[in-house]
Order: structure tokens, then C-alpha cells, then sequence
């Protein structure tokens, strides 16, 4: 495994190679915590994140009337960091909810309401009842679970897409590196799609994602899914690796 050689030799997963495959900016936090228990990463982003210049100016002038509107709901932590900006440059924000602990965390900012769980279905469970106005911060491919089931408890509900998520085309000796590890890790639809064009279904790593909503879109392409981590958090991801691999 050319990608990560300086790791230790103790740790539960001690010797095994796992391949973290979140967008570049992500995966430091991951990959320190995987190195502390002894894992080789092969560090293969599948996906890059790109603002949309656009998407965020029409936030901006939404966000102009701020107090207009009863809440802004981020959806990721990519979507968090858009309105952390926009808050530091000057922009109100109405009350704040955020999907999980770690896209309220990114958002620099006092958050009103965190969903229990880090999921779509789990905010919407949990939001009060409208009416009033509600902007949904999400990136271009996120489904709109979170918009329709705001919707249907009486809000009036604005999208704002504020950036894109695109597939990279990762080196081919990465390529070979990820096809003969012990463990792939995927946050993301958009991830599980590129590893199955890359890798062309071939390998033998264990296929661990995050969530419900990654899970789905794995065995929809055919994936078996050996562990699902409980929640997004590095610990949750760590322990489910060790669940499989260490058993």
C-alpha cells in the first residue's frame, strides 16, 4: 500500500489498509484517528465539493430580509460552512436548525434546534409545525426530503442549492491500492457511484457507510454493506471498521 506507510503497530486495526473516500478537505479527521489505531489509509477522494457562486448570492439576498424568515435548516456540514462565511461577512441569520451535531458545529454560530440523529428524515421528525418561512441550505444532488416533509408540516419552504458535488477520477495505482484493502469507507450516494465506476466492482474490501441514505444507494448498485456506522462522527466510523475487520 504505497498510500500510507508511517503508522503504528498497536491499535485494533493494527495492519489493515482502509480506504477513506471523502472529499479531500474532509479526510484529515478520519484518517489521523485510523493511523492512531494502526491502519494504512489509502487516502482516495471520490468526490470534490464546489461552491455555486450563484446558489450563494441567491442566499445572500435572501438572508437580507432575515428577519422574515423563521428559519434557515443546514442540511451538511459543506452546507454549514457556506452560511458560516455568509454570517461572518455580515449576513443575519434567523433562527438556525442543522442536521446532526457536526454540520451545527461547522456553522460558527448559535444553532437552534439539532437533530437527534444526522439524518434528513430524523430533523424533519423533529422540526414544529408551521406556518412561516423556511430556507433549506443543501447542496445540487441532495433529494429533497428534508423541503417535502418540512412542506407537509405547514412551512413555506425555499431551496437554496450552495454548491455541487462532482466525481473525481482518482490515479489508477490508487485505483489498485483501494481494490486490494481490507475496508472502503463511503459517506455519500455520490461516493458509493464513483467507487462502483472506478473500481468496476472489483475488490475485496469491506463496504462501510455512513447512514441510512448511503446504505440504500449501496445495495441499490449492488453493494453488500458489511457495517453501517451508527452516526458520522470519526468514532462512530472507527468502531464500525473495528466491527468488521476486528472482531
Amino acid at each position: 500500500m504505497a498510500n500510507d506507510t508511517d503508522n503504528v503497530i498497536d491499535g485494533r486495526l493494527a495492519g489493515r489498509h482502509v480506504v477513506v473516500t471523502r472529499a479531500r478537505h474532509q479526510q484529515e479527521p478520519l484518517t489521523s484517528a485510523l493511523r492512531a489505531e494502526g491502519a494504512s489509509v489509502v487516502s482516495m477522494p471520490l468526490i470534490d465539493i464546489v461552491e455555486s457562486p450563484d446558489g450563494i448570492a441567491s442566499l445572500r439576498a435572501l438572508l437580507v430580509d432575515a428577519d422574515e424568515i423563521s428559519w434557515i435548516v443546514v442540511t451538511s456540514p459543506n452546507g454549514a460552512r457556506v452560511v458560516g462565511m455568509l454570517h461572518e461577512s455580515g449576513c443575519s441569520l434567523p433562527p438556525v436548525a442543522a442536521v446532526g451535531a457536526a454540520t451545527a458545529d461547522t456553522i460558527g454560530h448559535g444553532v437552534d434546534f439539532i437533530s437527534r440523529q444526522a439524518t434528513s428524515a430524523a430533523l424533519v421528525d423533529g422540526f414544529p409545525t408551521g406556518p412561516g418561512r423556511v430556507i433549506v441550505v443543501q447542496g445540487e444532488r441532495a433529494d429533497d426530503t428534508v423541503s417535502e416533509g418540512l412542506a407537509k408540516k405547514a412551512w413555506s419552504v425555499t431551496r437554496c442549492d450552495v454548491y455541487r458535488t462532482i466525481d473525481t477520477e482518482p490515479d489508477a495505482d490508487v485505483v489498485a491500492d483501494a481494490i486490494n484493502a481490507d475496508a472502503v469507507v463511503l459517506a455519500s450516494p455520490s461516493a458509493v457511484g464513483n467507487w462502483t465506476k472506478v473500481t468496476s466492482g472489483r475488490g475485496r474490501a469491506a463496504i462501510i457507510v455512513i447512514g441510512p441514505v448511503t446504505r440504500s444507494a449501496a445495495e441499490t448498485v449492488g453493494l453488500a454493506v458489511d457495517a453501517t456506522a451508527d452516526d458520522p462522527s470519526v468514532g462512530a466510523i472507527v468502531d464500525a471498521l473495528v466491527s468488521v475487520l476486528s472482531p
